[in-house]
């Protein structure tokens, strides 16, 4: 009986140490991931910084070449949006 208990509580230990080492495993992989993905986002933050400002710069120089061009466009576009807005929002008041 006694040696029974004594192989018993050995196999719970060598269980518990197993289990241990597959978490240990687990948590190196997730680490290992959780880095590369966190890296991988960082590019891609980089990227879209650099991308937007290129596109400002391109857009100031557009505005400085054409200015009236470049407001004409913007009232057109806002009043544009005021209409479609006004045409939703009537709509849901009158139904």
């Amino acid at each position: 009986m006694r040696r029974d208990l004594h192989n018993a509580g050995e196999q719970v230990k060598n269980n518990v140490a197993e289990m241990a080492d597959k978490a240990r495993d687990i948590s190196r992989k997730m680490k290992e991931q959780w880095s590369d993905t966190y890296q991988d986002v960082e590019k891609s933050v980089r990227r879209a910084q650099v991308a937007g400002e290129r596109g400002l710069d391109e857009a100031r120089e557009r505005i400085k070449d054409k200015p009236i061009t470049s407001v004409a466009t913007v009232g057109i576009a806002a009043f544009a949006i005021g209409l479609f807005a006004g045409l939703v929002l009537g709509r849901k008041s009158n139904d």
